[in-house]
C-alpha cells in the first residue's frame, strides 16, 4: 500500500515526473508505492491497483527490475 506525497517544485530544475501506468504528468501531488524495492509514482490510488493487478501479471516482474 502506498501514500500520498508532494513533489518538489523548483524553478531551476525541470519536473519530468509522470504516472508509471498512464504517463500523465505529475505536477505536485502523487501516489507513491513500492514495487521490487523501487518507489513508483502514480497519479491515483486506482492506477497503483491497476498496475499491481493487471500490468505486473501481464508483463511480468522482469519489466520492473
Amino acid at each position: 500500500m502506498g501514500e500520498w506525497k508532494l513533489n518538489e517544485i523548483s524553478y531551476l530544475k525541470a519536473n519530468r515526473a509522470a504516472c508509471e501506468l498512464c504517463g500523465h504528468p505529475i505536477a505536485r501531488r502523487y501516489w507513491a508505492a513500492e514495487f521490487g524495492g523501487v518507489e513508483r509514482m502514480f497519479c491515483s490510488q486506482a492506477h497503483e491497483q491497476l498496475y499491481q493487478s493487471y500490468w505486473l501479471p501481464r508483463y511480468g516482474q522482469q519489466a520492473v527490475d
